[in-house]
């Protein structure tokens, strides 16, 4: 009855901002809702605080706090979108991710593929950099908090157990029984209750975040927290490879060195961590061998290959896999195509999308300059396979119709190749410039049969929640749609 009656006051208290749809999910520090945002017309999850916490931190110092956070902008964080209060409760906005979160989905499977996890922890690793590198250490990483969508991990609550710090620490918490952190992921100086903590501790956390998908449990277990807290400040784990032998070395022993109980022998950064578990083999070696017996496989297999490439002489056997070029186009007026962040960043549109692909197996070539003839044939010398191109990357610095100038570099493009396709996008919904660009489009099949079906127009999916085209949602759905374009598996 209380629970119902708590809906009802904050369906009241937030009424013609956002509609509470249902509850999805309750947890220790937070109840989360499926809301829909009236102003823009998008589903967004509200996460209220319990109301005894909300009262121990006090809205203002927890307001400000959270605020910090608002600032990280990067495809694997999932974007603050709004904090408030109203009628006593806490609450803050994300978007809503239509997927499911790394403990759902370990609950489901236990175990993951090597590669799987390793991707995975590389994209949260980049993440935890990025934001380390802002000032922000998160705090509480764990599978709870790396939601899965689309095959691209998204790391949420960032900087949420930093505003609990900052607003109430230890003492004021005491009495609701909220801890910060979890302790099967704690670091061991985070679990003395160290409040100095930086990005090394959240290394810790994400190295045991990999161990559990790779071993099916955390690195240390118990039936209490302080029974798990000890074992982490006394034991050291299970090695990975006596838990799980495909486990590689190279990545064995990277999740080893982030697990180090001294701050100082595990890596500095998180992208330390990222780039270790990069350079490490996907695959184990041949195991239980001995010296001889590895070099007297090595030399059989040597033999082998010898023998195939004799017997295919002329033949390109050892060609790399064909990698698609894609040429990311510029505005030579950036004030009119890119958002506040972006310049204040001294970015461009084509360093944000370069950065949501680099993971692709594509080749990425950001091009810049200024309109004209020259332009078109720079780009047609590339033959790419993909341009993605801004709607309003023609538009001039006085023009307030992007449409001509679009239109001459596709009709340009149109009748010297029949190779390359098409991604025009915009911050706009994809409803918006489709809308814009009709009478465009029509003009060019008909003077060019075929040219449409290479195109492809991408704006703000419905979904998308942040205050920019790039939240993590909307990079996961271009990275997408640029995967479907080029048929990458």
């Amino acid at each position: 009855m209380a629970l119902s009656h708590d809906r009802a006051r904050l369906s009241a208290a937030l009424a013609g901002r956002y509609r509470i749809e249902r509850e999805l999910g309750r947890g220790g520090m937070a109840t989360v809702y499926l809301a829909h945002d009236e102003r823009h017309d998008r589903p967004v999850a509200i996460k209220v605080l319990r109301q005894e916490l909300a009262a121990a931190l006090g809205p203002e110092r927890f307001l400000r706090e959270i605020a910090i956070t608002a600032r990280l902008d990067h495809p694997h964080i999932l974007t603050l979108i709004d904090s408030g209060t109203a009628d006593d409760f806490l609450f803050y906005v994300v978007p809503y991710v239509r997927g499911e979160s790394l403990r759902s989905r370990l609950a489901r499977e236990k175990q993951l593929p090597v590669a799987e996890a390793v991707r995975i922890t590389q994209q949260v690793a980049g993440a935890l950099d990025y934001a380390h590198r802002q000032g922000v250490v998160h705090r509480d990483v764990k599978p709870e908090n790396i939601l899965l969508h689309e095959g691209e991990a998204v790391v949420a609550d960032f900087g949420i157990a930093l505003a609990l710090e900052a607003a109430g620490g230890g003492g004021r918490l005491t009495a609701t029984g909220i801890s910060i952190g979890t302790p099967e992921y704690m670091s061991p100086e985070q679990a003395e209750g160290s409040r100095e903590l930086d990005a090394r501790s959240d290394v810790y956390a994400l190295g045991a975040v990999l161990y559990e998908m790779l071993a099916g449990e955390p690195p240390h277990t118990g039936p209490t927290a302080q029974a798990i807290i000890a074992k982490l400040l006394t034991q050291a784990p299970t090695g990975l490879q006596v838990v799980r032998g495909d486990v590689p070395p190279g990545v064995a022993a990277a999740v080893a060195s982030a697990l180090a109980k001294v701050p100082a022998d595990r890596f500095a950064s998180a992208g330390a961590f990222g780039a270790a578990l990069s350079a490490a083999p996907a695959t184990a070696g041949p195991q239980g061998l001995s010296r001889a017996s590895r070099r007297q496989l090595f030399v059989a297999l040597a033999a082998v290959v010898v023998l195939v490439l004799g017997a295919v002489v002329g033949l390109r056997v050892c060609c790399a896999p064909y990698r698609p070029l894609v040429i990311l186009m510029d505005s030579p007026h950036p004030d009119r195509v890119y958002d506040e962040e972006t310049i204040r960043t001294s970015g461009t549109n084509a360093d944000v999308i370069s950065d949501i692909l680099a993971d692709l197996p594509i080749v990425r070539q950001k091009e810049t300059g200024g309109p004209g003839w020259h332009r078109y044939d720079e780009m047609l010398a590339f033959h790419p396979d993909l341009v993605i191109i801004h709607y309003s990357t023609f538009r001039g610095s006085d023009s307030g119709d992007a449409r001509p100038g679009l239109k001459t570099f596709l009709s340009y493009f149109a009748d010297r190749d029949r190779h390359t396709r098409f991604l025009i996008y915009t911050r706009s919904r994809e409803a918006v410039i489709r809308d814009a660009v009709d009478s465009l489009m029509a003009d060019v099949e008909a003077q060019h049969p075929g040219l449409l079906a290479r195109m492809t127009f991408f704006g703000t999916p419905d979904h998308g929640g942040g205050p920019h085209w790039r939240d993590p949602v909307t990079a996961g759905e271009l990275k997408l749609a640029v995967k479907r374009i080029l048929r990458l598996e």
